[in-house]
């Protein structure tokens, strides 16, 4: 599957943001991309709100009354039903240490207010994608370690089972019957 091809439409992207007109724009600009749009004005609320509805991406604004955007993403990162979920910034801070704290805090993106709903829109799509795919990847390997401890089982009944017969084939009692067992077993696998 190509990742072109992925369709990201219903995927929940929570807000948070304490102006009102930041979480409209950004509302009509990522409803227009056929996204779930959630939003809370302030961090508190959004942690309550990621805990529950666990969005597949949160756009987080930093200047917020109470609980800024930095405390808001480190609780985040700090509760195991959260950390996964990838935290963009948004904001008017500009400033280098500012956008290196962000990504010392675990956000996976920055950008800087005042934003252009295309840029938005791509840096979302980019993001969502990468943590599809990474869930994929996960899927995917889970079922590779599964079929490797099989694989593991299998060849230690096989090994068992050779000593086994090859120890019996010594006696030449055992011999007939384990060469019929070994015929019957051939008939089997066919």
């Amino acid at each position: 599957m190509k990742i072109k091809d992925l369709d990201l439409s219903g995927m929940e992207i929570l807000i948070v943001d304490d102006v009102q007109a930041n979480i409209d724009v950004l509302r009509k600009t990522l409803e227009s991309e056929n996204y779930t749009i959630s939003f809370a004005p302030a961090g508190k609320i959004g942690l309550e709100l990621a805990e529950l509805s666990m969005p597949a991406l949160i756009l987080l604004d930093i200047m917020m009354p109470e609980m800024d955007g930095f405390e808001t993403c480190e609780k985040l990162k700090a509760n195991p039903k959260t950390c996964d979920i990838p935290v963009i910034f948004l904001s008017a801070k500009n400033d280098t240490d500012d956008i290196v704290k962000g990504f010392k805090l675990g956000a996976i993106d920055y950008i800087t207010k005042p934003f252009q709903q295309d840029e938005v829109c791509a840096r979302v799509k980019t993001h969502l994608t990468l943590a599809l795919q990474e869930k994929k990847l996960v899927s995917v390997y889970k079922q590779l370690e599964s079929k490797s401890e099989h694989l593991e089982e299998m060849i230690k009944f096989k090994d068992e089972f050779l000593e086994a017969t090859l120890r019996d084939l010594q006696d030449p009692e055992k011999s007939k019957e384990v060469i019929e067992k070994l015929v019957n077993l051939q008939k089997l696998l066919k």
